[in-house]
């Protein structure tokens, strides 16, 4: 029974983060699964789905099929529907009740696009794991597809180009904050390429092997930066450009990466790994109350949660600060560093020995007479639309101005 939840949500599942990446490139996207079945994503973790149209469906599994596996009308339906609407591609995946069965999503779409001539790709999802599993191999198909690049620099433009590999509304909600990235970066002397993959068009998108370096702004992007650095060689820097000292440090990381042309994974963090138990002496100290030498704990999105933690290590107002990623899926690469914490029980735990907690508002609900030790940072992956009005765009001094009002950091 350990791993039942009893107060806190879910993570939005790897079809919902497939989906989502792949929402507004013109492609066929099918979730292989019962009717209804699509009603959460639709409903609760896709803002875009009311304004802005995208060719996202359910196939509508039956008990039959399930029980003969018949992955031939997938095919069929898959086909008809592409040649009826003539997408850029066709891309498929599966809740849980495929993964129980066994349904291969590489064999259905090699199928597919034998018969229809559509570049067509399939990922084995199980609706059980997070959204960076599902977006992050939705990203990495996109960059299989990308034209090479023109010919070979040997010299770095006036103004570096690069790529934001991993932007999407289950890390960045649509209240602006990806095109403020936007603006902070080429205000910083860069071009920005393309942006992966909110605002872009498929065409952008596959013509970005140009770039100089890429920027992986959330966990969802890193894949897809493997896959360009293999083909292409284009180096990359882990980051997100949220404060002021993070940002500037991003932007020098990304100007060393382009000169070297070597890849830059940045995985350290003020945090402390899962092997490095807290002493006894500071779980002590830490239930006096917010003071300097409290602990932060900061629960959520390994790259952001990273950039949080290096900008209030520098007002130096915490003794300690631990970043926690309590969803499965998250790149090893990532986690240096910090915990990953999937049980509720352990995830009490944490927040009851923090001085202040940065979190989505749900995680208040561990400790119900502690509300005041948390400050809200909504997550779409998380709690979906509930509190859109309420998230924050963070890009450059923004957090500082941020965490200033929030009594994080003076």
């Amino acid at each position: 029974m350990r791993i039942v939840k009893r107060v806190l949500s879910t993570y939005s599942a790897d079809n919902f983060g497939f989906c989502s990446a792949l929402y507004e490139l013109g492609g066929l996207v099918v979730m292989h699964d019962a009717s209804g079945c699509n009603s959460t994503y639709n409903t609760h973790d896709e803002p875009r789905w009311y304004d802005t149209d995208s060719l996202v469906f359910i196939s509508g599994l039956t008990e039959k099929d399930a029980i003969f596996g018949n992955d031939g009308r997938l095919i069929d339906d898959l086909v008809k529907a592409a040649e009826e609407l003539h997408p850029r591609f066709v891309a498929v995946c599966g809740g849980p009740l495929p993964h129980i069965i066994g349904t291969d999503f590489r064999a259905v779409a090699k199928a597919v696009g034998r018969r229809t001539g559509i570049p067509s790709f399939g990922l084995q999802t199980n609706g059980m794991d997070s959204y960076i599993s599902g977006a992050g191999g939705a990203l990495a198909e996109i960059a299989e597809m990308v034209h090479p690049a023109g010919q070979k620099r040997f010299t770095l433009p006036a103004r570096i180009r690069i790529n934001l590999l991993g932007a999407t509304p289950l890390d960045f909600s649509v209240n602006g904050s990806v095109r403020e990235m936007e603006k902070y970066l080429e205000g910083q002397g860069f071009s920005v390429i393309s942006t992966w993959a909110m605002g872009n068009t498929l065409d952008r998108i596959l013509s970005s092997a140009d770039a100089d370096v890429n920027l992986v702004v959330s966990a969802c992007g890193l894949a897809a930066a493997k896959v360009l650095f293999r083909r292409f060689g284009t180096p990359f820097v882990v980051g997100v450009p949220v404060g002021r000292e993070n940002s500037r440090e991003i932007c020098e990381k990304l100007r060393e990466a382009a000169r070297a042309g070597t890849a830059s994974c940045r995985g350290e963090s003020g945090g402390q790994t899962k092997e490095q138990e807290i002493p006894e002496e500071d779980r002590a100290e830490s239930q006096d109350g917010p003071d300097a030498g409290g602990q932060l704990l900061i629960i959520g999105e390994p790259v952001l949660g990273d950039a949080l933690a290096r900008e209030i290590s520098l007002s130096g107002d915490f003794r300690r600060i631990r970043i926690v990623c309590p969803m499965p899926g998250v790149p090893s690469e990532l986690l240096s560093g910090k915990e990953q914490i999937l049980y509720e029980q352990e995830l009490r735990e944490a927040c009851r020995i923090a001085d202040r907690i940065i979190a989505d508002p749900l995680y208040r609900r561990l400790l119900p007479g502690e509300e005041g030790k948390f400050i809200s940072l909504p997550h779409t992956a998380y709690s979906g639309r509930y509190y859109e009005n309420e998230m924050p765009v963070l890009t450059g001094e923004r957090l500082d101005r941020w965490l200033s009002l929030s009594g994080v950091s003076k």
